[in-house]
C-alpha cells in the first residue's frame, strides 16, 4: 500500500474536490509525459500497473471497502488516454 497521507478531517468538501481534481489532472499529465518521453506502450504499461494496484488494494486497501468509490476511481483512471 502507498504511504498514508495526513488526515483531511479539517478540510472542507470544496477543498477535497479541488484536490481530487488536481490529482486526477496530475495523473493525466504523468501519462502524457510518459507517452511522449518513453512511448505509448510505456504509458499503457504504467496505466495497467496502476489499475492492477488499485484493484488489488496495493495502492489503497480502503478503496476496496466501498464499491461506489472504487468504481468511480477505477473508471476515472481507465478513461485516461495513453497517448
Amino acid at each position: 500500500m502507498a504511504e498514508e497521507i495526513e488526515s483531511v478531517t479539517d478540510t472542507n468538501m470544496e477543498q477535497i474536490k479541488i484536490a481530487l481534481n488536481a490529482l486526477y489532472l496530475c495523473i493525466g499529465y504523468s501519462m502524457k509525459h510518459i507517452s511522449s518521453h518513453e512511448g505509448v506502450e510505456a504509458a499503457a504499461r504504467f496505466k495497467a500497473g496502476m489499475l492492477r494496484g488499485l484493484k488489488n488494494g496495493d495502492i489503497d486497501m480502503a478503496l476496496l471497502e466501498e464499491r461506489k468509490t472504487f468504481e468511480l476511481i477505477v473508471s476515472k483512471i481507465e478513461s485516461l488516454a495513453t497517448d
